[in-house]
């Protein structure tokens, strides 16, 4: 892709994307769901290797709501394998482009090797400063929305769900 005339002082500090229609894309082509959220993995790291370029310092990536905890089990356990199979391939990644990851959401719902996959990245990359990809897992709108107004400077409340990121 050219960049070339790109006035990258106006480009947004921060994008937030919602993860959604992997699975209508998938059945539009006749393929399964879990072949549309794989082939959504793949568009995720795209976003992501663009976004760096471009020098987007903030990319959130709503990917699981607690509402997708309601889909069919092997659907969910397809997802969550997808997860922790992009956590381990992207630390390396991640480390020579400085990005770091943070999450928010309810963590104590994965599965114990996603969570650990996790905890392990966001500890790896914790001093990254480049990028900070934002990774939004078994969220909820009202709970965030909540901990968001809950806060009452631009800088983050320690009781928020977001506190971690140190977002300024």
């Amino acid at each position: 892709m050219e960049l070339n005339g790109l006035d990258k002082a106006r480009l947004p500090r921060h994008v937030a994307i919602i993860m959604d229609g992997n699975g209508r894309w998938a059945k539009l082509r006749g393929k399964t769901r879990i072949e549309g959220h794989r082939r959504g993995k793949t568009s995720v790291r795209v976003i992501v290797e663009m976004s760096r370029k471009l020098g987007v310092r903030y990319l959130s990536l709503y990917a699981f709501s607690t509402e997708n905890w309601f889909r069919p089990h092997d659907e969910v356990d397809a997802l969550m394998g997808l997860l922790e199979q992009y956590l381990a391939g992207e630390r390396a990644k991640m480390m020579r482009y400085g990005i770091r990851l943070v999450s928010i959401g309810d963590r104590s719902r994965l599965p114990a090797s996603v969570k650990a996959a996790l905890e392990e990245t966001i500890e790896l990359t914790r001093a990254n400063q480049r990028m900070t990809v934002i990774l939004a897992l078994s969220y909820s709108g009202r709970c965030e929305s909540a901990a968001w107004s809950n806060t009452s400077s631009p800088r983050l409340s320690a009781t928020s769900s977001f506190a971690r990121m140190r977002v300024r």
